[in-house]
């Protein structure tokens, strides 16, 4: 009970700190930030209705649905992020050859 407290606080703050200056230098802040803040919201909200209805599975659907969504955020992301630094090293090796 009072782990899974625990965890979605310390989720919902990791997932927080991600936006501050410092950890805006790493190349996937931003979809690392929402899987934690989702994960930190989920656990809470999860606690909360397994206490009201004990059987219900709609909060297991929700986050198969929310951990594919950003599953494929980060794929995107990724993909996106990695065409730009194969852009960057050939312009780089381009102009050096020159």
């Amino acid at each position: 009970m009072i782990l899974a407290l625990i965890t979605g606080v310390v989720c919902i703050a990791a997932g927080t700190l991600m936006y501050t200056q410092k950890m805006r230098s790493f190349q996937f802040y931003r979809p690392t930030a929402f899987l934690f803040l989702f994960e930190g919201i989920w656990v809470l909200l999860d606690y909360i209705f397994r206490q009201i209805f004990p059987d219900n599975v709609f909060m297991q659907a929700i986050h198969c649905i929310g951990l594919t969504a950003l599953g494929i955020y980060f794929m995107i992301c990724g993909f996106f992020t990695g065409n730009k630094s194969e852009k960057k090293s050939t312009r780089r090796s381009l102009l050096k050859k020159k």
